[in-house]
């Protein structure tokens, strides 16, 4: 009655076992990789009208693309340090192939927190000299949000993203807390 044996030595050289065992760690490695994907690629930014945007997708994509490319700007954006309920301004430069700075462009700048819908608003832009732009907006949650600017000269759009992390002023929670 050997073959009834509980020793795990013998089980991990039976090939079957060994198989199963390889077969659970590829299904765990390829959803540990779906899992990663998810989370880099997809905003999570919840949309009231998904179903035309979803219609309408391949025809966007390309759309920005061939903009992009056309119009060749530059863009930076600066968030500097944002503070939980403190207010804070993005400042973005645009410039052109040729270096020099785009004006009279409109646009919005929409702040969505992956895990809240709630959270999400929309602000304007406002040109403050040449080239540059400001979005004032205040933040009300700590933790990662995701800015998506969207700047626009006649019938072009040209997308722009950036990941903050948003913090809790140091100093206050130091003399509250101590």
């Amino acid at each position: 009655m050997g073959f009834l044996s509980q020793s795990s030595k013998r089980a991990f050289r039976n090939p079957w076992v060994v198989g199963w065992l390889a077969l659970l760690l590829l299904v765990l490695v390829v959803n540990g990789g779906m899992i990663v994907t998810a989370f880099k690629t997809s905003p999570g930014l919840v949309k009231d009208d998904y179903y035309e945007q979803g219609r309408d997708y391949e025809r966007r994509v390309i759309q920005l693309t061939e903009a992009r490319e056309r119009l060749g700007w530059t863009v930076s954006m600066d968030s500097g340090e944002v503070v939980v309920a403190r207010p804070a301004t993005l400042k973005i430069v645009v410039t052109d192939r040729d270096g020099d700075v785009v004006q009279g462009l409109s646009g919005n700048l929409q702040l969505y927190r992956p895990s809240d819908r709630d959270q999400d608003s929309i602000v304007s832009l406002s040109e403050v000299s040449p080239g540059n732009y400001h979005a004032s907006y205040t933040l009300l949650l700590k933790g990662v949000w995701d800015l998506l600017l969207t700047l626009r000269q006649g019938e072009d759009d040209y997308l722009v993203e950036q990941r903050i992390n948003v913090t809790t002023d140091k100093t206050t929670s130091q003399s509250q807390g101590g």
